[in-house]
């Protein structure tokens, strides 16, 4: 049998080479890849004369993000074009019926005839793995693994490619009419994961069926069981759909009995794909360096903490104003997608989707205005609202849709801005994950998944903001408040949104055993002495915490600082001329390379900018070890212009509006660098207390994020607060940089290289397939 598959396999090769369609799409192809693979390495010799020399993850570059992706979307038009004569030559010429009459079957003229375009695909692999190997040379740490990896996506791919083109081609015996259908079964390949999603059963058969992104995981260096028996699956299917119909046509057999060889053959693929789909069936290897496909250590291990079964259920109102992002039925599998790298580790997680319809509060922010003047507008209850977006989306009411009074039963939704993740475990704990007002990314990452889950598996930290006094409050949406940094559910950086919990204390009635950082920010009035001894006994116990000062209230918190920490503010406001547009006393500070060490987050900024800051200074010894974490900027300064970048502490006006400020010694203004952000440490009990003390308060209030003045204050306090919670939140997701980031290619390299991928093994093909078709004319 196989010997005769050979044969066949042969002379279809021998047929294919002797005309000029197969070289001269050999041809096509490798000028095509060369030239994107040689242009990436011009911009690498570039690099290496006018540059540093180095890039970031070359291999990526190079492949993964660049010619396997090209080459991905290369094949869709390649193949119809090779696969379109297979069969309907055979069935236009009659040569099939020599074929019938021989001692052949036609499962052997169909292997054979798949083997000879196999081997064709494999050719053109070859031309492919000529970059692989020429990048591995030149590539320091080449990313060999996962470059392979992609390369067999790519072969499998074609492969099925070629599967369906035989189909298509013994439906018809016109060629024209054989390439054309290859691309709508193509076509429809790419489609059909869109098909009937809401048919939970079916949905997930389309879905498995969809072509789409299949040789992309193996781009990027993931073989998942999945995707791995995907391609050869698809492949034998249209094999033996093809079979049938040859077997149909030999035998004339009646219609009824092909459809029902069709069906079963197709059910049984469909079933295979089912099973092979299955979370707990599913196996996966990582071929990257640094597992960038797989979740990173800290989130296996919150994972592996979640024992019982894990049920996260999407809560959509379609009344919200993105109700097209989490759209019925397309989003039920990208909810999916969602959790996938979770759901690895996690195989027996429930997913569900339940969409309601209720009103949108105040407490959902401004959609709750927007929300109640659209109804008015269009004279409309809440009820016809949603009866009108059912119509619009195909939307059943009855089953698909709970209403206001359903849906409260379930879970209080409110304040979650119409769309929220409820995750609860088998023994009862809950959490909540949410989308983020981010046009580019809204939904949540690895950190933020990761503490959600953190937060039913252990006691996370507690932070207790202390109220009264006129200090700034977690619960404040005005602009001195920090509503927005420590509670806004759609901010991403918000402490709530990082695993945080978040309360406010009063002094009166105790700090709580539980509360692990206890926050002051901006004190206007002294504490009572039963505030303080509260205060005290917290510090005494090794107590961590974060003091936010502000210049106006030195006299009322330096007694304190003093007191505790041999720490005070120092009198007046810190400004700086710096830039034409940034006011006098916004200070730019830079972190110090001692804080960096505290927290990678102090690694993400280079500064932050502090509205009207005070200095700080260690005035006395109170057994704690003083780092400084920000300084003012004035020796880092690149630009030479003709002004001064002197900061000093201005003690009389600070209108700028109509006068300059200037620097007046006579009022004990002094310019020096000035420090405005201290970390305390030393042992109590075993124990490291960390204190952070900063000499302004409105550094993390809402109006400075919004402001958008720095982008970096948020990394700022997420730094302090990480730091303050024993480096335990936000959830550390960093992963190893990969080391493939230097390509040694100069000039003369490059012109060799661009020559023989550009021209000689391009001229090489071409001038063999003149020499075989000149032989096959002289014959």
């Amino acid at each position: 049998m196989m010997k005769l598959i050979y044969r066949i396999a042969k002379a279809e090769l021998r047929m294919l080479f002797c005309s000029p369609v197969a070289w001269f799409l050999l041809v096509i192809f490798t000028l095509q890849t060369a030239m994107y693979f040689t242009g990436r390495y011009e911009w690498f010799m570039k690099g290496n004369e006018y540059g540093s020399g180095r890039t970031m993850m070359a291999s990526m570059s190079l492949f993964a993000n660049g010619i396997w992706g090209i080459v991905q979307n290369y094949l869709y038009y390649y193949i119809p074009l090779l696969t379109m004569g297979l069969i309907s030559r055979e069935l236009s010429s009659g040569s099939i019926k020599l074929l019938y009459s021989s001692p052949i079957r036609n499962s052997q003229i169909i292997l054979g005839k798949f083997l000879s375009m196999v081997i064709y695909a494999a050719l053109m692999c070859g031309i492919l793995l000529l970059y692989v190997v020429y990048a591995a040379f030149t590539v320091e740490n080449f990313e060999l693994p996962v470059v392979l990896v992609g390369l067999l996506g790519l072969f499998l791919l074609t492969c099925t490619y070629v599967a369906v083109g035989i189909f298509v081609s013994s439906l018809t015996s016109y060629q024209f009419v054989a390439a054309i259908g290859t691309f709508i079964i193509l076509m429809l390949l790419s489609m059909v994961g869109g098909w009937w999603q809401e048919y939970d059963i079916i949905r997930d058969v389309t879905y498995w069926l969809s072509i789409n992104g299949r040789a992309s995981t193996f781009i990027m260096g993931m073989l998942c069981s999945e995707d791995v028996l995907y391609f050869p699956v698809v492949t034998v299917l249209f094999l033996f759909l093809t079979v049938v119909r040859l077997n149909a046509v030999r035998q004339k057999v009646r219609w009824q009995v092909s459809f029902g060889r069709y069906m079963a053959v197709i059910l049984i693929a469909c079933t295979i794909g089912y099973f092979s789909s299955r979370p707990k069936l599913m196996g996966y290897y990582d071929a990257s360096s640094t597992k960038w496909n797989t979740l990173t250590p800290h989130s296996q291990d919150i994972v592996s903490k979640l024992d019982g079964g894990l049920t996260i259920t999407a809560y959509v109102n379609i009344l919200g104003p993105n109700y097209q992002m989490f759209a019925f039925p397309d989003f039920i599998q990208r909810n999916r997608e969602q959790f996938k790298l979770y759901e690895r580790f996690k195989p027996e997680m429930k997913l569900k989707v339940v969409y309601y319809y209720d009103t949108i509060t105040s407490a959902d922010g401004v959609y709750g205005e927007t929300f109640a003047e659209r109804l008015a507008s269009k004279n409309q209850t809440v009820h016809q609202a949603a009866k009108k977006m059912c119509e619009l989306f195909q939307l059943d009411t009855v089953y698909r849709v709970l209403s206001p009074e359903k849906i409260r039963k379930i879970a209080n939704l409110e304040g979650e801005r119409t769309f929220a993740w409820e995750l609860v475990r088998e023994s009862g704990e809950r959490a909540w994950l949410r989308t983020y007002d981010d046009p580019m990314q809204p939904f949540p990452g690895e950190a933020e998944m990761s503490a959600a889950m953190k937060r039913m598996t252990l006691e996370v930290p507690k932070i207790g903001f202390v109220k009264g006094y006129g200090m700034r409050s977690i619960h404040d949406t005005k602009t001195r408040g920090y509503h927005f940094f420590a509670y806004k559910k759609d901010f991403r950086q918000a402490l709530v949104n990082q695993g945080f919990e978040t309360v406010e204390i009063d002094l009166e009635n105790g700090i709580p055993s539980d509360v692990n950082i206890v926050t002051i920010a901006d004190m206007r009035e002294p504490f009572t002495e039963n505030e303080e001894q509260v205060l005290a006994k917290y510090i005494e116990r090794g107590g961590n915490l974060y003091i936010l000062g502000e210049p106006r209230r030195r006299d009322v918190m330096n007694p304190l600082l003093n007191k505790y920490f041999g720490v005070e503010l120092l009198e007046g406001t810190l400004v700086q001329y710096r830039l034409e547009w940034l006011q006098p006393d916004i200070l730019n500070c830079m972190i110090t390379p001692m804080a960096r060490e505290f927290s990678y987050y102090f690694g993400l900024a280079n500064g932050v900018m502090l509205p009207t800051a005070a200095g700080l200074e260690q005035v006395a010894d109170r057994g704690f070890k003083v780092t400084p974490v920000l300084v003012s900027d004035t020796l880092n300064i690149q630009r030479k212009e003709n002004r001064s970048y002197a900061v000093w502490n201005e003690m009389e006006s600070l209108d700028y509006v109509e006068e300059r400020l200037t620097l007046n010694p006579a009022k004990g203004e002094v310019a020096k660098d000035y420090c405005t952000g201290m970390a305390l440490t030393r042992m109590v009990n075993g124990k490291e207390q960390r204190v952070m003390i900063l000499g302004d308060a409105d550094c993390i209030s809402n109006g400075e994020i919004t402001e958008g003045r720095s982008q970096t204050n948020f990394i700022m306090d997420l730094g302090t607060f990480h730091w303050l919670s024993n480096n335990e939140l936000p959830i550390d997701v960093r992963r190893p940089g990969t080391t493939d980031n230097r390509v040694d290619i100069g000039r003369y390299g490059f012109y060799v290289m661009n020559w023989g991928f550009k021209w000689i093994i391009p001229l090489l093909l071409a001038g063999a397939g003149i020499v075989l078709w000149i032989r096959r004319r002289s014959k």
